[in-house]
């Protein structure tokens, strides 16, 4: 039995040209970090440019014109502050949300009052239920609803037997996501 030797199957690598193909990555790499260095800086410029124009606009809008009594000016303040509460309780779409609650709310329950907490967008839902059982599925069924979170029972208490009526009176607060 003769056994050959085929020498070609041995792979051989042409270092130059791998190196070559390195060296034209790292330079492609470093000409790209340049760019997006100088980007940035050019950028963070333009943000302290903007921000000083900010604060020009904003230090002349808060400055009583010349020619307008401290009075006049005041009450146009007062009158501005007045319109744009009013654009801001009309931005809330109220026919939606309040559809929201009757959709949430069961057979067995009902609300007294709704109250928003306007710094953590939080609502404070107060109402009576016949049963404490009521009060119960009404959580779980606000828990389960795609449109509230942080659902939490903040207090309850039944009703006095004194009074034509009967059941359990409650406080639910939650967040309602639009």
């Amino acid at each position: 039995m003769r056994f050959t030797i085929n020498l070609a199957t041995r792979t051989y690598l042409d270092h130059r040209v791998l190196n070559m193909l390195a060296y034209c990555a790292i330079a492609v790499l470093l000409v790209m970090a340049g760019w997006n260095i100088s980007r940035v800086s050019s950028n963070r410029g333009e943000q302290s440019r903007l921000n000083a124009e900010i604060a020009a606009i904003q230090s002349r809008l808060g400055a009583k014109p010349g020619g307008i009594s401290e009075t006049d000016f005041n009450r146009q303040k007062a009158r501005i502050r007045f319109y744009n509460e009013i654009i801001e309780r009309k931005s809330v779409n109220w026919l939606n949300l309040l559809e929201t609650f009757e959709k949430a709310t069961p057979q067995g329950i009902s609300l007294l009052s709704l109250s928003e907490d306007k710094g953590q967008g939080e609502w404070k839902l107060e109402g009576r239920a016949r049963s404490f059982k009521s009060v119960q599925q009404y959580l779980e069924s606000l828990e389960t609803a795609e449109n509230f979170s942080n659902v939490l029972l903040l207090s309850h208490q039944k009703l006095t037997p004194g009074e034509n009526m009967h059941g359990v009176q409650f406080t639910i607060s939650c967040k309602v996501v639009n």
